[in-house]
């Protein structure tokens, strides 16, 4: 779900601690030997004809995953495997999966929740191929998770549970995947045509001027199992934060719920053929990773951009690949990708590509000419879909839409391939959730190119920084910031010199001191700050690391913004025009607790379509509101089969947001503003003097009643002085504060009415 809160609007990422799978083993090996008294099931075969003849089209078509396996929707849960209980009071339970003739199996959960200490593994029966442990770091608000695939054509599923945490795990087998094809047999399958046999391993030469490049970059990329059945290629990509953030770029048309999702890196032949019959030879690679989050994704250039739920671990050696917007013409690229769910392969075009729309539908793309006799080493194969263009400098300009390059023996059949081009991606859509740029630019430099991170070159001193702002409830005006000092140099940091403002305002000086090794980092705290409704950014810099001249000023500055906005309205007002689908288009509006107040769709098909629907919302005074959006088929209302849109406004006209290119939903957070806010009447019966002032502050209230509270804030925010008026005239000293501009807030306690004015303090 694509979240767009009104309240405020900020980019960042919140890192869970990863856990590898394929770690320990099934507590089941050690204790347990009744393995025939577990329930099996046998999963119901299935059209293989049928099948087959579907894959020779799609396969052609080159414009969705490469299908490996056939998904079978089933629904295993508790009561439908075999429970043992140990002499600890903790608990095992198993279940198995037979599918005739299955070369992998693999399944998702629809609902999975580990308590601590839970574990699940997946195995085969000679316990040749292990998966796991899941744990409670897999854990997703969706409660969907995918694994990776098993070999063989039995699957055992293995969950233990705690004593402790009795009763607390949920698991529930939601489809299981017959694997009927891989690499091999698919090339088996195509010998009547040729093979991939001009495939080269991803270590084989393919020039000088990009070796460098390739070392760096073949660590960004990783094959993508979608939807339960499909294969795709993708890549980890760099934001100019330059944090790790798990982003993972890939084809808009490998979409798929990504909470489902698994990724492979590193899948790498140690020895690499190049463009030979002889087959590649495999390695087992542990680095397996489930879940995802929909980011941003469009049809305009064939992109969708994930998060990956989990941090990636440092001991896996990853790459997140830099890139270019420029649109600037490559001179020769390079494409990294795992063919037909195969290990990984690389492929180079030295002609240099154009700029072509392609596909269906049509996006804007780089495309590898015929003219310029396709690539010139190895080729692209269904299964590619996604798959990262590097330019000739090692940055990522696009991912693979399409084309009908293949292999001719060991050669290149000569024809081309097609890329949705990143520099379309980066902003041609018209919300953060259909461009690229406020997830890999969440500091706001807008650069043109970013290099990959961790860079390919390592400064001896190297100091960043980034700026972040937590999420706060929505009607909650006070923040908690915090500035991340990284060192990304090899030398340890021990000293740095950081500036940070609110607004553009005055700068606050930081002399940090400590010792972070190579890509340690340290968060520091900015303090609580109580926010007027508006936009606000927070600007930091970093200088002079161990007291000397940074060598990479790329990373030296940061910023982060936030949005408060309080509408004054007594209703919210929907306009509603619906898309050729409007069957699959629903929506409510909730109050802060959950609770739908209003709610309306599905449409009636072909009477509903592209109809403006009109809804009034009644809302309250200093209270929260949540409207929501739903597409039951994940393509939003707008742009591709109609153009529809939604637009939330207030009684003035005042626009609260709008949209309609979404996937299979966008969330609007509302807060309504309290009705007796700033008062003209108050702020006429109080005089706060001298002002500016050295020392002192006079406040005098004329003829008002009620109890009342004054608070002082700086221009950052920072309260510095707060209490209450007890008396008609009252005297606050001032003189420990430093001279600047600051803000008196008096607020009568009974009715919260409330004015402000600008203090000046000069001595």
């Amino acid at each position: 779900m694509k979240n767009t809160i009104l309240l405020f609007a900020l980019f960042f990422s919140v890192l869970l601690n990863a856990q590898v799978t394929n770690e320990g083993t099934p507590i089941s090996w050690k204790l347990l030997n009744d393995f025939k008294s577990v329930n099996q099931y046998s999963l119901q075969e299935f059209d293989f004809k049928t099948i087959q003849k579907e894959d020779i089209i799609n396969d052609a078509l080159r414009d969705r995953p490469w299908r490996f396996g056939y998904k079978h929707d089933v629904s295993y849960g508790f009561d439908d495997g075999k429970w043992v209980v140990l002499d600890n009071g903790d608990r095992v339970w198993r279940i198995k999966f037979y599918s005739k003739g299955a070369l992998s199996m693999n399944v998702i959960f629809d609902q999975f929740y580990m308590p601590e200490g839970g574990t699940v593994y997946l195995y085969n029966d000679d316990r040749s191929d292990l998966l796991g442990a899941y744990t409670n770091i897999q854990n997703q608000v969706s409660g969907v998770l995918g694994t990776w695939l098993v070999k063989g054509e039995t699957l055992w599923v293995e969950y233990y549970e705690p004593k402790k945490a009795k009763g607390k795990g949920r698991l529930n087998i939601g489809s299981i995947t017959h694997g009927y094809r891989n690499a091999k047999t698919f090339n088996q399958e195509k010998a009547l045509n040729g093979s991939g046999d001009c495939n080269h391993d991803v270590d084989c030469p393919i020039g000088a001027d990009w070796e460098q490049h390739k070392d760096s970059n073949k660590k960004a990329v990783g094959i993508l199992l979608s939807g339960g059945s499909g294969f795709c290629t993708g890549a980890l990509v760099n934001n100019t934060a330059n944090d790790a953030t798990p982003y993972f770029l890939t084809a808009n048309h490998c979409y798929s719920d990504p909470a489902s999702w698994a990724f492979r890196f590193g899948w790498i032949s140690p020895d690499p053929i190049c463009a030979e019959t002889t087959n590649s030879t495999d390695e087992t690679t542990n680095m397996t990773i489930s879940g995802g989050t929909l980011r941003a994704k469009n049809e305009a250039s064939d992109f969708c951009l994930v998060e990956i739920n989990q941090a990636i671990p440092t001991t896996w050696d990853r790459t997140w690949s830099g890139w270019d917007k420029t649109e600037d013409f490559p001179t020769f690229e390079v494409g990294i990708h795992h063919p037909s769910g195969d290990i990984m392969k690389i492929c180079r075009d030295d002609s240099g590509a154009i700029k072509n729309a392609n596909g269906d539908p049509s996006a804007e793309t780089w495309e590898i000419t015929t003219a310029g006799g396709g690539w010139e080493l190895g080729v692209t194969e269904p299964g590619s879909s996604g798959s990262p263009l590097y330019d000739q400098n090692g940055r990522l300009i696009g991912q693979l839409y399409g084309g009908g390059a293949d292999c001719s023996g060991t050669n290149d059949n000569g024809q081309l391939d097609y890329y949705g081009r990143f520099g379309v991606s980066w902003e041609t859509g018209t919300s953060s959730d259909t461009r690229l740029k406020e997830w890999l630019d969440p500091s706001g430099l807008n650069p043109d190119v970013l290099d990959s991170y961790p860079p390919l070159v390592t400064y001896t001193i190297d100091a960043s920084i980034s700026v972040t702002i937590p999420e706060v409830a929505c009607g909650v005006y006070e923040v908690n910031p915090y500035i991340t000092l990284r060192n990304v140099g090899a030398t340890t940091l021990t000293s740095a010199d950081i500036e940070w403002n609110l607004d553009g305002g005055a700068n606050t000086p930081i002399s940090w001191s400590g010792s972070l090794v190579q890509n340690a980092s340290e968060d520091i705290a900015l303090g609580v700050m109580t926010l007027a409704t508006g936009p606000h950014t927070i600007n930091a810099t970093v200088s002079n690391p161990n007291g000397t001249v940074d060598e990479n000023t790329t990373n030296n500055t940061a910023n982060a913004t936030i949005i408060f906005n309080d509408f004054t309205t007594t209703q919210v007002h929907l306009d509603l025009l619906t898309d050729d689908w409007c069957q699959e288009t629903t929506w409510e509006f909730r109050d802060i607790s959950g609770t739908v107040l209003y709610n309306g769709g599905p449409y009636v098909g072909g009477v509903d379509t592209n109809t403006h629907f009109l809804e009034d919302f009644d809302v309250s005074a200093g209270q929260c509101y949540v409207f929501e959006i739903f597409d039951s088929y994940g393509d939003g209302i707008c742009c591709t089969y109609g153009d529809g849109s939604y637009e939330l406004t207030t009684d003035d006209g005042d626009v609260i947001a709008s949209g309609g290119a979404f996937s299979s939903s966008e969330t609007t957070e509302i807060s309504i503003a309290t009705t007796l806010g700033f008062d003209e009447l108050l702020a006429n019966h109080i005089n706060i003097f001298p002002n500016p002032t050295q020392g002192i502050i006079q406040i005098q209230l004329r003829n008002l009643m009620g109890v009342f509270d004054f608070s002082l804030t700086n221009t950052i925010g920072q309260k510095v002085l707060s209490g209450s008026l007890s008396e008609a005239n009252t005297s606050l000293s001032i003189s420990d504060l430093n001279n600047g501009i600051y803000f008196m807030k008096i607020t009568n306690k009974t009715n919260q009415k409330y004015m402000v004015e600008k203090i000046i303090i000069q001595k």
